[in-house]
């Protein structure tokens, strides 16, 4: 399994966001710093702003900033508010005629790795990836 390029993307730019706390910060010098499109940083932005993740301000003096404290944002929140809400696995049960959907083992074993995969993202804070001590953090300021 592979997540889009919007997931990392809206990781670093919240991790930017922690970082440079209260400020608020213009899409573009987030974009900048990670060397994207401020276009498509803007629509990844704009998802977590509608999960509640981020609050945006319009204007001369506007922005984004994080609408909770990063101890309180998962990363498994914002892979959730960044990929589509299909499950990781979908078999062609329909497509194909297959009568043993509800109790076929390899779309259950599907489900229950998502379910693991999402449970370990939910004990990953951006708090934690700002203690980590990894040096990224000065990698992004702006």
């Amino acid at each position: 399994m592979k997540l889009s390029k919007s997931s990392e993307l809206a990781i670093h730019g919240l991790y930017q966001l922690a970082v440079t706390r209260p400020r608020q910060l213009l899409v573009s010098e987030m974009a900048g710093a990670q060397k994207v499109s401020t276009s498509y940083l803007a629509k990844v932005f704009q998802k977590l702003a509608r999960k509640g993740i981020v609050n945006s301000t319009r204007g001369k003096r506007g922005g984004f900033c994080l609408a909770r404290s990063p101890e309180e944002i998962t990363v498994a929140d914002v892979v959730r508010a960044v990929e589509a809400e299909e499950p990781l696995y979908d078999c062609l049960s329909a497509v194909r005629g297959c009568e043993a959907r509800p109790s076929c083992l390899l779309r259950q074993r599907f489900l229950e790795a998502e379910e693991e995969l999402f449970s370990n993202l939910s004990h990953t804070s951006l708090a934690d990836l700002l203690h980590s001590g990894n040096g990224e953090r000065d990698a992004w300021q702006v």
